[in-house]
């Protein structure tokens, strides 16, 4: 279907794929991965034709993408979900987005309502056919990125870290529907950095420096038989005792719980004599979930180890020269009007100076609402945040890494995005240079990039210099929404230990108090020192990782 012969790339001053040779034939399934920077995306954007190669010849169905008058049908052939949800959004509504692909290949009217009704539904999300989509969160909107793309019913997909944002459930979901999909004759093209998502591929080839290092059936992926090398540095699932499958879970089966003794807002406990074991219909038998006969704060606890978040934060908690309150916050998005929706309810939480607090949730939960409110970037419907005492005001002490940065880049050269902040604080120029080269280092970018434009960087290496410009601003606060999403290994690993040497004093930002929001669960587990669990906008879990870990 899809033949690429002796294909060569560059960006100005900047080689990216050489001399690629690969053949996708039509019901393949084949998965991608490599580090970042390695051309993956550039691999995607040349196979219908955004891109045209510097050398050789791309053919799709018969056709070569560099024939201007073939790129019509080659665009409806080859459909790309990108990692970045907000770049291919264009409805205002959910329904109209999707609307809007299938009038553009002329899908009659009375198709219509039915593709979008069935896609919908196959992704569990037909509740937001009318929603807003700007109101959404990032996962949700991955989601319907997905459901506009397989709406048009192309003969190949390809989905380049499309699924990034999404929580357990729904990526296995949707790795389900890909599946379906394939079986029914359509060519799949994943492109991920997670393992996970390689099980059900014929083929993986890895690209590293531009060039394909490794082709061959996928075999050994599900038994975590892979090499690290030749995976473009992607270490292969083990069966790790801690799951984020797992952990969702038991997340899955904390709701179930909640909503079958109408308990609106409930507490994961350690197990005590004024807990009730309670088993139920999960997908891991041996999970046991507990539910609080009554609340309880157990004397000489200190609130962030075990509170009763139900009650006025400031019950049980020690806390020390100030930090992050909020008290009974609430917040919908466009009250009263028919665009309302609610995202966070009654949460009360009080997080100290120094350390990592976790903040996991499913998509739609309120955690980026959250972050948003902390940093001062809107104004709750109801309660109250303090920082240090005061209100929190945008562009203060509280920094935020978005789910996506490289939207906010403006700057001609990465060493001018990390410095701008420095030089509008009125720094002399010298500790602005040291600033940034220390910055650069601490998240694992060589230096040569700082001569570069960020829109030219992959996401990747795009996440790594947003992060870079947190660090070199020295914050008493960050928040880090989704901050590996999207990386490699390695570039992961870089990211994690940056955050460490952050919350230890060792790093370029001296002793922060970091907010750490993610999906990946076992991540969490392994840099946090307290978890928060939201979900549906209700605060169900606070406690210390030792706790939680103690509940699965």
């Amino acid at each position: 279907m899809i033949e690429l012969a002796n294909i060569s790339f560059s960006y100005p001053e900047r080689p990216v794929l050489r001399d690629v040779n690969l053949c996708i034939r039509s019901g393949e399934y084949l998965g991608v991965t490599g580090d970042n920077g390695s051309g993956k995306t550039t691999l995607v954007k040349l196979l219908n034709g955004l891109l045209l190669p510097r050398e050789g010849r791309i053919i799709v169905n018969g056709a070569s993408t560099s024939d201007r008058e073939s790129l019509l049908a080659i665009r409806r052939s080859v459909g790309i979900v990108f990692q970045n949800p907000d770049a291919q959004a264009v409805g205002e509504t959910v329904e109209e987005d999707i609307v809007f692909g299938l009038e553009n290949i002329r899908v009659p009217a009375s198709e219509i309502d039915r593709r979008i009704e069935r896609y919908l539904g196959m992704l569990g999300i037909t509740e937001l056919r009318d929603r807003n989509i700007g109101l959404l969160s990032g996962g949700q909107k991955q989601l319907v990125n997905i459901a506009a793309v397989m709406a048009m019913e192309p003969a190949c997909i390809v989905f380049d870290e499309a699924l990034s944002m999404l929580d357990a459930d729904n990526r296995r979901n949707v790795l389900l529907r890909i599946s379906d999909l394939n079986m029914r004759g359509t060519s799949i093209i994943q492109i991920t950095h997670n393992p996970e998502d390689l099980g059900n591929c014929h083929k993986v080839i890895a690209i590293s420096e531009g060039r394909i290092s490794q082709q061959g059936l996928v075999g050994g992926v599900n038994e975590g038989t892979g090499g690290k090398g030749g995976m473009g540095g992607m270490a292969l699932p083990n069966n790790p005792a801690i799951s984020d499958d797992l952990l969702d879970s038991c997340h899955s089966s904390i709701r179930v719980i909640r909503d079958k003794i109408g308990i609106k807002k409930s507490r994961m406990m350690t197990n005590d004599a004024n807990c009730t074991n309670v088993r139920t219909r999960s997908h891991h038998p041996n999970i046991r979930v507990f539910s609080p006969k009554f609340p309880i704060v157990p004397e000489g606890k200190r609130g962030g180890e075990f509170r009763d978040h139900r009650t006025d934060p400031r019950s049980g908690v020690f806390r020390e020269g100030g930090g992050i309150e909020i008290w009974h916050l609430s917040h919908t998005y466009n009250p009263g009007t028919e665009w309302a929706v609610p995202a966070l309810r009654d949460v009360s939480l009080v997080i100290g100076k120094g350390g990592i607090t976790g903040i996991v949730g499913g998509i739609g939960s309120g955690k980026s609402t959250l972050a948003c409110l902390i940093a001062g970037l809107d104004t709750p419907t109801s309660g109250s945040i303090a920082i240090d005492g005061r209100s929190p005001e945008p562009g203060g002490n509280v920094k935020i890494l978005f789910q996506h940065p490289e939207e906010f880049f403006f700057e001609r050269t990465v060493r001018e995005a990390v410095s701008f902040g420095l030089s509008k604080a009125g720094l002399p120029e010298d500790a602005v240079e040291e600033r940034v080269l220390s910055a650069i280092d601490e998240v694992g970018l060589d230096r040569s990039i700082l001569g570069e434009s960020p829109f030219q960087l992959s996401s990747g290496e795009q996440r790594l210099a947003a992060f870079a410009i947190s660090i070199a601003m020295k914050p008493g606060y960050v928040i880090l929404d989704e901050p590996t999403a999207g990386l490699d290994q390695r570039s992961r690993k870089r990211v994690l230990d940056a955050i460490r040497r952050m919350t230890d004093g060792e790093g370029a930002g001296g002793i922060v108090t970091v907010i750490y929001i993610s999906h990946r669960i076992r991540e969490v587990l392994g840099i946090v020192d307290r978890i928060v669990v939201l979900d549906a906008g209700n605060l169900t879990f606070d406690g210390t990782n030792g706790m939680y870990r103690d509940q699965v």
